[in-house]
């Protein structure tokens, strides 16, 4: 399969999840039911005073001008994939759209088609980005904004498992190796905000697309917010609490779980609702798969997805 056939790729039916893994159909469908009502409360209305605005978009691939007007917020995440050919002309043109919009900071990574990034040299690149001076780029590196007093720690990173002869991959891991990876070694052990190009394993990646290092990493580093794009087909927003719900569901959706697995996640499912009706519920992760283009033949423009943090 082709990446853009991997990327575009519609979600299977009921009958066709069942058909190739009853297991893992009712691992799916059980986990999504019981993190449904969590998802559904992050999408943002009111801005709470103590709360900062992260406006979240992905995956423009030169249509930038087509898609509705950026909300408004305190920081705009750009999570890669600006261009389509990842011509100079493309990306001076994107940047100029990014660097255009009014919010307080504005950062940025490349995706695998932003390829003139990868193959400018670093001064090269520093003379480009000096043109859109707004504009913060991070390339397997951090940066800490300031919003009314509160500091995030943002570390951004283009990165993704190897298919094709794209720009900014590496092998793709397996889940039994992804404890050992040293693939995203380099995510400090304290971020608020993680952007990165392609998602984690088993998580708004079209069921398996996502990379299991980055997952292990994501369990390692727990940010309040992860965002990324890469998997048009499964945009999204998902929240994550780091249970053994959460663990039982990754490992039967990797192949590596057997019916007992399941018995187990059930049985935690319905400790952990006591527990969120007594209160108990964590912050846990939001994950968002930003995505802008969608549908068969990326026909669809869809706008950004806003979270409160």
């Amino acid at each position: 399969m082709s990446l853009d056939a991997l990327l575009r790729r519609r979600r299977r039916t009921f009958w066709e999840d069942f058909i190739s893994s009853p297991l893992v159909f009712f691992a799916r469908y059980l986990y999504r039911l019981f993190e449904q009502s969590a998802a559904e409360s992050l999408l943002s209305n009111a801005l709470d005073s103590d709360s900062i605005r992260v406006v979240c978009i992905s995956d423009t691939h030169n249509a930038h001008n087509e898609l509705p007007p950026l909300d408004k917020g305190d920081v705009l995440i750009h999570a890669g994939d600006l261009t389509n050919s990842g011509t100079l002309e493309e990306i001076r043109a994107a940047l100029g759209w990014l660097n255009a919009q009014t919010h307080l900071h504005k950062v940025f990574i490349a995706g695998n088609h932003d390829t003139i990034l990868a193959d400018l040299d670093s001064n090269q690149r520093s003379t480009l980005l000096a043109q859109f001076h707004g504009l913060v780029y991070l390339q397997d590196s951090s940066t800490t904004v300031n919003v009314r007093g509160r500091e995030l720690v943002i570390y951004g990173s283009p990165q993704t498992p190897r298919h094709g002869s794209w720009q900014f991959q590496y092998p793709r891991v397996h889940p039994l190796e992804a404890d050992s990876s040293p693939v995203w070694s380099d995510i400090p052990p304290i971020v608020d905000v993680l952007v990165t190009h392609g998602p984690p394993a088993q998580h708004l990646d079209n069921e398996g697309a996502g990379c299991a290092a980055l997952l292990h990493a994501v369990w390692r580093t727990r940010p309040a917010l992860h965002v990324f794009g890469h998997i048009h087909g499964a945009r999204g927003v998902e929240r994550v609490r780091w249970t053994q719900v959460q663990e039982v569901y990754e490992r039967i959706s990797a192949g590596l779980g057997g019916w007992w697995d399941l018995v187990v996640m059930i049985g935690e499912m319905l400790r952990n609702r006591i527990w969120m009706m007594n209160g108990r519920e964590g912050n846990g992760t939001i994950l968002v798969n930003a995505s802008a283009l969608g549908g068969l033949r990326d026909e669809k423009r869809r706008g950004a997805i806003v979270v409160d943090i």
